[in-house]
C-alpha cells in the first residue's frame, strides 16, 4: 500500500489527491475480508493473489474519480459542485467496468473438477473486491474529494523532482498521442494489422502446450548408470562419486 501511495503521489503531484485512493485500499480490503469469512474462504496463496490483483482495481476506480473531480475544480467549481458534476459523468463507466470484471472472473468459479476448486476462491475474491471498489468509488471517494481536495493555485511551482517527472511524462504522452493519431489516420492498414494480430493470437494459443500446473524445478536430478555384470561395489561407488 505504501508503494501504491508513492506512485499515485508522483503521478498526481498532490498529496491530497493521493490520500483518497490510499484510503480506498484498506476499506475495500476490509469489506472483501468480511465477505471471504462469510463465504468460508481461508487466507491462502490463491486468495492472497486475488487480493493483490484487487488492489490495482481499487486504485483505478479511485483515481478515475479523483482525476475527474480535480478537472472540474480547475474549471472554477467548488469541491461539492465538482464532486456532483464529476460523478454525474463517470458513474455509468464505473458501474460498467465493475460489471465487465465480474462477468470475466465469476464464471471461473463454476469450473468443474479440481480446477474449479483451485480458482473459485481466486475468482470470487477479485469479484468481491471489485464490487466494494465500485461502491467506494461511487460513495466515499467523491465525498473525500469534496472535503479534501483544494483548487490548484495558478502559478504555483512544483518541486524539482515533480517538474522533471512531468516534463518526461509530458513528452512521452505527446509521443504516444502522435503515434495513435497516425494509426487512426490509417484505418484500413490498422484494420488489417488488427485482424492479423487476432489470427496470430489464435494460432499461438492453439500451438502452446497445455497442462494442469506449470512445470517447475523440483530441486533434484536423476542419473542412471550401468556397469558390467559382476562389477564390485567399490567400482560402483567410484562411478557414483564421479
Amino acid at each position: 500500500a505504501i508503494i501504491v501511495f508513492v506512485v499515485i503521489f508522483i503521478f498526481l503531484g498532490n498529496w491530497r489527491a493521493a490520500v483518497i485512493p490510499a484510503v480506498a485500499i484498506p476499506v475495500s480490503l476490509i469489506g472483501t475480508a468480511a465477505a471471504m469469512a462469510a463465504l468460508g474462504f481461508s487466507i491462502n496463496m490463491i486468495s492472497l493473489f486475488g487480493l493483490v490483483l484487487a488492489i490495482g482495481i481499487v486504485v483505478d476506480d479511485a483515481i478515475v474519480v479523483v482525476e475527474n473531480v480535480s478537472k472540474k475544480m480547475e474549471e472554477g467549481l467548488s469541491g461539492k459542485e465538482a464532486a456532483i458534476k464529476g460523478m454525474a459523468e463517470i458513474t455509468g463507466p464505473v458501474i460498467a467496468t465493475t460489471l465487465v470484471l465480474i462477468a470475466v472472473f465469476v464464471p471461473t468459479a463454476f469450473l468443474p473438477g479440481i480446477s474449479g476448486q483451485l480458482y473459485r476462491q481466486f475468482a470470487l475474491t477479485i469479484a468481491t473486491a471489485t464490487v466494494f471498489s465500485s461502491i467506494n468509488a461511487l460513495t466515499m471517494s467523491p465525498a473525500l474529494c469534496a472535503l479534501i481536495l483544494r483548487p490548484v493555485v495558478p502559478g504555483k511551482k512544483q518541486n524539482f523532482f515533480l517538474r522533471g517527472f512531468n516534463r518526461v511524462y509530458g513528452a512521452s504522452e505527446n509521443g504516444y498521442a502522435r503515434i495513435v493519431g497516425g494509426m487512426v489516420r490509417r484505418t484500413l492498414i490498422m484494420g488489417v494489422v488488427y485482424i492479423g494480430l487476432i489470427v496470430l493470437s489464435g494460432w499461438s494459443l492453439m500451438s502452446l502446450p497445455t497442462g494442469f500446473l506449470p512445470i517447475e524445478d523440483q530441486g533434484y536430478a536423476i542419473a542412471a548408470f550401468q556397469l558390467p555384470d559382476a562389477a564390485s561395489q567399490e567400482r560402483a561407488r567410484e562411478v557414483v562419486k564421479k
